[in-house]
């Protein structure tokens, strides 16, 4: 039942997506610029990386600062550390020291803001909101994506990517005392991948004219480039990411129905690896969320 306390509490939900999510920076950082009050937020995947570290009082510029640090695509590789693929090709030690280093041994106690992290139990089937502990261990879950990192197995359950079958926690956020809701999906839809198999045809011409018309380093190069392109696309990672996203986006745009403002900020030139973008994707969330500051202003006055 609503009360006199929560009844002007705002939630903002912040999705799955990977390197994608890295536009909720710029929605948070438009939130800050005009002092929007959130009183609670959900995340998934990496939206639950994105939603703890702000929730234990980094600004979105400390976060893109953070961020920043994968800038390169090398980095990326340095947090993968191969396994013998049984229930995942990489064993996750890397990565959760990445976290550790980010977000230490705080727990859910030490929040500035209450987060609600979203887990999927394969083993029962079912989604589960992760509100106590450590930060660290809720967020691993919940980005643990399936196929690439192992399973946390924890007393029968079996945790992995919360963005599976909740990509954008919008109904957690209305049970947790949330009277109206600011969802961020990041996912690319159809649109946006419509927009990069055009954007990658363009390139297919550039390099057309490169190897008719250019020097002989610039052709050696686009051969090179065209040669490993066809030898590591599509590989393990694109398609296990780009399979679960197909799926989840449409999961995603049903949440987004019942939030009372929805934000789709997406580079649609870009791939669910390219967390060296981090510029380009804080930029694309910024102006989406400047885009709708309006009915986003009008969620206070109400």
């Amino acid at each position: 039942m609503e009360n006199a306390d929560n009844k002007n509490i705002i939630g903002l939900a912040l999705g799955s997506g990977a390197a994608f999510g890295m536009a909720h920076i710029g929605v948070l950082a438009v939130l800050e610029k005009e002092k929007i009050p959130i009183g609670i937020v959900s995340g998934a995947s990496i939206g639950a990386l994105i939603a703890a570290m702000w929730g234990i009082g980094l600004s979105s510029k400390e976060i893109e600062n953070i961020s920043g640090k994968l800038k390169r695509k090398l980095s990326i590789m340095r947090l993968m550390d191969f396994t013998f693929p049984i229930s995942g090709i990489l064993a996750g030690r890397r990565l959760k020291r990445f976290l550790r280093a980010i977000l230490g041994d705080s727990t859910f106690d030490d929040l500035k803001i209450p987060v609600k992290i979203i887990v999927y139990d394969l083993a029962n089937r079912e989604t589960v909101v992760v509100d106590s502990g450590r930060l660290l261990d809720a967020v691993y879950k919940s980005i643990a994506v399936p196929g690439i990192f192992q399973p946390v197995m924890e007393e029968g359950k079996m945790f992995v990517d919360g963005g599976i079958m909740d990509p954008v926690p919008v109904d957690v956020l209305f049970k947790n005392g949330a009277a109206k809701v600011i969802a961020v999906n990041v996912l690319p839809g159809p649109k946006n991948i419509c927009e990069r198999n055009a954007a990658l045809k363009e390139i297919e011409k550039e390099e057309e004219n490169v190897i008719k018309q250019g020097s002989l380093d610039e052709k050696i190069g686009i051969h090179l480039t065209r040669f490993f392109r066809k030898v590591f696309t599509p590989n393990i990672f694109d398609v296990i990411m780009t399979s679960m996203q197909a799926m989840e986006y449409s999961i995603a745009e049903i949440n987004c129905r019942r939030a009372n403002v929805s934000l789709h900020p997406v580079l649609s030139d870009a791939a669910s690896t390219d967390f060296h973008l981090v510029k380009k994707f804080v930029k694309i969330g910024e102006e989406e969320a400047i885009r709708y500051i309006d009915k986003i202003r009008e969620l206070i006055r109400k």
